[in-house]
This record gives C-alpha cells, structure tokens and sequence, in this order.
C-alpha cells in the first residue's frame, strides 16, 4: 500500500511549508498554457497523469497502403472511422499513392512516406493497414486503450483465403484471447504505433519484411505486443513469394499489376445497406461514406488541395 500523502497542515508543521506551491507568484511556479485542439484529451483518463503536453492529445492519422481495397475492406474502415470519432478521438485518413512498378516492390517506402506524414502532421498517433485487412469498428480504440508504443492487433487469415496454409504469422505464434503479447516479430498487415517511435527510425527501416522490420525496432528498444483479444482477418493470406516457382512468381505479378492499373477501387457499402434507417451516405459513384464530413477535402485528398485545384491553383476537375 503506498504512503498517505501528507496535508498542507502537516507539510507545514513539518517546517516544508515553503515548498508548498500555492500561489502563482510562488517561486517554484512555471507557467504552462497550450491550447489543446480536438478532444482527445477526454480519452486519456487516469493515463493523463504521466503524459508530456501535446496540442493534439490522442490524435491518430490513419493511413492505408495503397487504396487497392480488397472486399468489405473500405466500408469496414469507414464504420471504424467513424465509431472512432465517436469516441472523442481526432481521427483523419490518407491513402498513400502506389507508387510500386512492380506490385509490391515499394511498400517499404510507401510505409516510410506514412510515417513522416503522421509526424510531421503533428499526430500522436498513426495506424497503418493494408486494403486486405477487415476491421472491426472497435479496433482502433480497443487498441488505443493500450497507451503502448506499437500494438498490432491479432491478424488472422479467413478460412479458404491463405493459399498457403499452416504459415506463421507471428513468433512465437499466438492464440486468440491471451491478452497482449509481446513477439519477436509479427505480420505488418495492420500495426498501431506512438509517431514518436518514427524518430529513431530512417527510410530503410520499413523494407524487407517483417522481422527485418521487427529487428530496426528491436535495435531503438522497442518491442511488438500483439493484443490477442482485437482480432482483424485479412481476406487474402501473405504473398510468400520467395516460395513461388518462378513462372508462378511472375503471374501472379501480372496479374497483381494489371489489376492495380485498371480496376476501380471497391469502395462501396456493407451488404444491405439501407440508405434510409443505415447510418452513412453512398455517393452517385457507389462510393460508401460512414460520415459525410470524411468527405470535406474530396476524393483526391489534401496533397491535391481544395476544390479540385492543384497546389498552384490550376483545376484539375
């Protein structure tokens, strides 16, 4: 049991009555006034106590890899985005520009890009995912409540989507429902990290793959957790091509680049989805929107500027 606190009475009647800091004109007073955007601060409880001051308290940019979504990935994304917000937290979304000539030879950078975006955004928070992983609508604040450096949520592959099965996606690997977990390394499909943890981080960090990436983090004294009891499921298992024959490798490249050049994005809304008594809009494209303020730089996002115009002011509508 720890110690009571002594009253001011009994401080003073110690002789430690000047070491008190009662007034504003006290010599040990220092003036602290930040004005604190969004309301995140509302979502710290009983963790504000040991935090340093932040303009944006709890603020998390939540950044896709690309916006190849694949099925039941955006409108999940959106549910979650919203239900986040709801929660008092300041959520924003970018997508990043695939930026690969061959699928998927710049996820490292893309992921690199993601980082200094969510740090020099001023974002406390960044959760990065790939358009093949499902969210629940809780998941990122079941994540947040952690208040832990990198948590990744339990990422596990629907039955009859992993063409090779039986393959780790963690190690050691893990059961569902055992709480958080620290690993040596686990799959970086969806991954929720303090921006802070970018300062010691350079653009190669994020190539290779998961342990190399576990490794860099492990180098600063950072360590992976998985929370076992958030559980995201990724339609569609790992690539593993270092396992793939070589005329296998290069079609399914193919068809990888293919697909990304010319096939609309699928962003439309839950299945049944009732305009009327469901919660969100669907635009004239198909394209589901939890919240419509989700909507307020367009599609193109704000590397595009506002209205359609580009950074020099000409209109690219």
């Amino acid at each position: 049991m720890a110690d009571k606190i002594p009253t001011h009475e009994e401080f003073r009647a110690m002789g430690l009555g000047r070491f008190i800091v009662d007034r504003s004109t006290h010599p040990s007073y220092y003036a602290s006034s930040w004005p604190i955007a969004g309301s995140g601060m509302n979502t710290l409880g009983v963790n504000l106590r040991y935090r340093i001051p932040h303009l944006n308290y709890n603020s998390v940019l939540v950044v896709v890899i690309s916006n190849h979504w694949q099925e039941n990935g955006w409108w999940r994304l959106q549910n979650m985005l919203r239900f986040t917000e709801q929660n008092g937290f300041t959520v924003a979304l970018e997508e990043v520009d695939d930026m690969s000539i061959m699928p998927p030879d710049a996820i490292g950078i893309m992921r690199a890009c993601a980082a200094m975006l969510a740090l020099d955004g001023g974002f406390e928070w960044c959760f990065m995912l790939d358009t093949d992983v499902l969210v629940e609508e809780d998941t990122l604040v079941r994540l947040m409540v952690h208040d832990r450096p990198i948590v990744y949520p339990m990422a596990v592959v629907l039955p009859g989507k992993d063409r090779f099965p039986g393959g780790a996606l963690s190690s050691p690997r893990l059961m569902e429902g055992v709480g958080l977990q620290p690993v040596t390394w686990a799959t970086m499909s969806a991954m929720l990290f303090n921006t802070k943890v970018f300062n010691c981080l350079d653009a190669y960090a994020w190539h290779g793959h998961d342990y190399h990436f576990a490794q860099n983090l492990a180098h600063f004294g950072h360590r992976v957790y998985v929370d076992t009891n958030t559980v995201v499921h990724l339609n569609r298992g790992p690539a593993r091509h270092p396992v793939k024959r070589w005329d296998e490798l290069w079609s399914s490249l193919k068809t990888a680049f293919e697909s990304r050049q010319n096939d609309d994005r699928l962003r439309g809304p839950p299945p049944n989805f009732d305009p009327v008594f469901d919660e969100g809009t669907v635009t004239g494209d198909g394209v589901y929107w939890a919240v419509d303020n989700w909507k307020r730089l367009g599609v193109k996002g704000p590397m595009q500027g506002r209205n359609g115009e580009e950074p020099d002011g000409k209109n690219t509508g």
